[in-house]
């Protein structure tokens, strides 16, 4: 191999760099040339530098500088120089590797020298965030690189100019900047690069706040680098940023720990890493390890001088801390010095360290806390005309605690609005159901001070709007279209294929190993799609306290929302033109009140003794307290929350014996009032395999409505079934029922060739009216986020479906038959699934098994 091939593989070697190490090695290391054999160990040295072996990289580096030394070409030693110059700044030297730049720039000309200045840029710009010295080498190296040749370098500049312009906040300079350079990338074949600049989409679009379409550039991305079998440290940094903000934070450790599993990194590396790990861990709740995480990232970060880097570092330190610490006074040093930082670097977490700082302060005695609490607020709230929504958030909570400091409750009350609003514009981009629902989370403090503020005015009205201000908006939220595209389709049915086949390989004791890691792929596949679709752009519209009470006297219908404060249960009581508000009490008592009973229908349905009475009772006391005093024998409508909504209401005493109804929020609930079928005459039975019933209540319903369609045996599949619920007024399914808690809507229901996914039936052009789940256990759901739910029970409301029946306990299955038939005879006389309900415990009454098992049906929405 010549020189002039020599430079070429040197120059090319990120195109294939296994095979260019591979050649360095047996062909040019050994060459007696010196010039060449320095060539030779530049190249190790970089590719194993990108492997993690920081040691055996600097090894080769220096032996490439000696090397070029001794051949006399003072062009060849300043390139391998500048090699080991930036290779030590990315094991932290800092300062030591920016000598040896600087000293490569002064010995060059032209284009050695435009290299050199790229590499000087990236150093300046990406590791140490001194944007404007990276902008000035950069201008001065396109200066020389866009009169060569060099098309690589040249594309390698333009992409630096991207992150440069990006950190001085010119995004738009930003995007010419790295889609011109992709687009060289992608004419010389360089898939890596290519790979990159998708990232590189991606991180703009979430600096921009577009979410799906950030989520979408990533996993591309990801998909690319694993053809390549690359870890873009970079990239999964910025995956696991995406996943905080969707408040995914379970996503966000995964991607982590497999980083931090899949090879060595290098000391640059493991600080991003380390600082991804803090937050992922902060955001599950696990201060230990986000602390420990974050104490690390902290001490790499100040050895590598990355300040910016440092003060995110810091920031998860000090938080991770204060969520458990008792001695607040102990961290405001520590604050003052990260505020301060942050404010120098202009360091888009300004806003977080100003609020815990205000936050922590608040915790301390003293005039000198006092006024930092002030003047942190202050500068927070400047924020609230930020770009992003989730930013704009952060602004109104300062003001609104800068209102509340001062006891001007109507202007807290107005800034969490406003600050709500905000995150609302922020929900709305977001076409997944399971994105919004975790980003409910960036409203919690909003809600809760606006809540508790409309409490202490003492004004029940605007505490029920308070109340249901920030409740299960990712249900109500519109979607934008019904339907999946043709890969999301085709990605479903094969998941489906892969289930079944594993049920089948279970069932005949044969290897599971490798269809279930198949069928985990396809999900990831699926998720993955559908995180990325984009929302309708409109929010959900606020309660109208107003109509609700209308539309209540309408109906002769009672509202109970139950609200927590502080650990306390209220409940607010709205109907005949009123609302009361109640103090309930201990939100624990209501919890374990909730888990007796569903424990007792459970021993009930095995025909075990059971104090049905005694769970009732409890129930009430614990659930509603006084609050159904004086509502006369209206209908009842009972809205939980997040962690209440599981609940066997048919078991209290007070509501066995009129029509009740549950429901995730007052919003959903007007919205299923105002429902209409798409086909009123059109009703359906479904029935799965493997029930101990065989579906038994189908054959008994459907005798005494002969107009129904009926799906079962091989009929029963996926898409006869989908096709069927489409538009339906009225839909039973008898079913299996798996509920999912690691991944709600992944939760399905066994028809004839495998699971119908929650993320099937979201595939609807119209949701079934209403729906009868007759299995066990079919309306669990998860609270997810910020009283926000998810689950199958969930999705079909969400989607538009007016009530959802539903068992929360085991069922007995010839108990269920007889509920059922009461049940489908009510409907076909009129009226709703509460009216339905009712006669079906009325029913039941007097025989234990079959009056759990009627208890253990509860009816969500109407």
């Amino acid at each position: 191999m010549d020189r002039d091939e020599a430079e070429e593989l040197l120059r090319t070697l990120f195109a294939d760099p296994g095979a260019a190490r591979l050649r360095a090695e047996q062909v040019l290391v050994p060459d007696p040339d010196v010039a060449l054999a320095s060539i030779g160990h530049q190249i190790v040295g970089i590719v194993v530098r990108d492997l993690g072996d920081m040691e055996a990289a600097l090894h080769e580096m220096r032996t490439a500088l000696r090397l070029a030394r001794r051949s006399g070409d003072h062009a060849r030693a300043a390139d391998a120089k500048a090699t080991l110059g930036i290779s030590l700044c990315a094991a932290g030297r800092t300062r030591e590797g920016l000598r040896h730049l600087d000293e490569a720039a002064a010995a060059l000309d032209g284009v050695p020298l435009a290299r050199v200045l790229v590499r000087r840029a990236r150093v300046m710009s990406f590791t140490q965030e001194n944007f404007e010295a990276g902008a000035g080498d950069l201008v001065r190296a396109l200066a020389i690189l866009d009169r060569s040749d060099d098309e690589i370098w040249r594309a390698r500049a333009l992409h630096l100019q991207g992150l440069t312009r990006t950190g001085l906040g010119d995004l738009d300079a930003a995007r010419r900047a790295f889609e011109e350079a992709m687009e060289v990338h992608a004419g010389l074949g360089l898939r890596s690069d290519v790979a990159t600049g998708i990232h590189t989409r991606g991180w703009l679009a979430f600096l921009e706040g577009d979410l799906p379409r950030a989520l979408e550039c990533y996993a591309d991305a990801s998909d690319r680098f694993d053809d390549l079998d690359i870890t873009s440290v970079d990239l999964v940094y910025d995956r696991c940023s995406a996943y905080l903000v969707a408040g995914m934070p379970a996503d966000a450790l995964d991607v982590v720990e497999r980083a931090l599993e899949a090879r060595p990194v290098i000391e640059t590396e493991r600080a991003d890493l380390l600082l991804a790990l803090a937050g992922a861990a902060f955001a599950a709740g696990d201060w230990a390890r986000a602390r420990s995480a974050a104490d690390a990232a902290c001490r790499l970060y100040q050895r590598q001088a990355r300040q910016r880097h440092w003060v995110r570092a810091e920031l998860y330190a000090i938080w991770s801390r204060a969520e458990v610490t008792g001695r607040p006074a102990r961290l405001l040093p520590r604050l003052e010095t990260l505020v301060t930082a942050a404010r120098e670097s202009a360091a888009p977490e300004l806003p977080q360290a100003l609020l815990l700082g205000a936050q922590v302060a608040s915790r301390v005695r003293g005039p000198g806390a006092a006024q930092l609490v002030d003047h942190w607020l202050d500068e927070a709230a400047a924020c609230r005309n930020a770009s992003t929504g989730t930013t704009r958030a952060l602004g109104w909570l300062a003001l609104a605690r800068r209102r509340e400091a001062a006891g001007e409750a109507g202007a807290v009350i107005r800034a969490c609005e406003r600050g709500l609003r905000a995150l609302d514009e922020h929900q709305a981009t977001l076409g997944s159901q399971e994105l919004r629902a975790g980003s409910a989370g960036h409203g919690a403090a909003l809600a809760e001070l606006g809540t508790r503020t409309a409490m202490s005015r003492g004004d029940a009205r605007q505490l029920l709007r308070w109340s249901e201000r920030w409740r299960a908006t990712a249900l109500a939220t519109p979607a934008r279209t019904a339907g999946h595209d043709a890969q999301t389709r085709a990605d479903l049915v094969a998941l489906r294929a892969q289930r079944r086949r594993l049920e089948e390989a279970l069932a005949d004791g044969a290897p599971t190993d490798a269809l279930e890691a198949r069928a985990t792929r396809l999900e990831q596949q699926v998720r993955r799609r559908l995180l990325q679709e984009r929302g309708s752009g409109e929010a959900a519209a606020a309660l109208d306290v107003r109509s609700l009470l209308e539309a209540l006297a309408e109906d002769d219908t009672v509202l109970v929302e139950l609200t927590e404060l502080d650990g306390v249960l209220h409940a607010l009581v709205a109907g005949r033109g009123r609302v009361r508000h109640r103090v309930v009490g201990e939100a624990t008592a209501a919890a374990a009140a909730v888990d007796f009973s569903l424990f007792t229908l459970r021993q009930a349905a095995r025909g075990r003794r059971a104090q049905l009475d005694v769970a009732g009772a409890r129930l009430e006391r614990a659930l509603l307290g006084d609050a159904l005093n004086g509502v006369g024998d209206s209908r009842i409508v009972v809205s939980g929350t997040a962690a209440l909504q599981g609940v066997p209401w048919g078991l209290v005493p007070l509501l066995a014996r009129r029509p009740v109804t549950s429901t995730p929020s007052a919003r959903l609930w007007l919205r299923a009032r105002s429902a209409r079928p798409a086909d009123e005459d059109r009703r359906v039975m479904l029935v799965g395999p493997g029930l101990g019933s065989g579906g038994a209540e189908v054959p008994a319903v459907v005798a005494q409505d002969p107009g129904a369609q009926v799906l079962d045996g091989d009929a029963a599949t996926v898409s006869a079934s989908l096709a069927a619920l489409d538009g339906a007024a009225l839909a039973h399914v008898a079913a299996h029922g798996r509920f999912r808690e690691d991944s709600p809507l992944f939760s399905s229901l066994t028809l004839a060739d495998g699971p119908l996914l929650v993320h099937d039936l979201q595939g609807l052009d119209r949701p079934p009216h209403r729906v009868v789940l007759s299995a066990c256990e079919s309306g669990v759901m998860a609270p997810v986020g910020d009283q926000e739910l998810l689950g199958l029970a969930a999705a079909l409301l969400s989607m538009g479906t007016a009530g959802v029946v539903s068992s929360l306990a085991e069922v007995d299955d010839a108990a269920t038959v007889e509920v059922m038939v009461a049940l489908h005879a009510r409907l076909r006389q009129g009226g709703g699934l509460g009216d339905a309900m009712l006669a079906a415990r009325e029913a039941a009454a007097g025989e234990s098994v079959l009056a759990a098992t009627a208890a253990s049906f509860t009816v969500l929405g109407l």
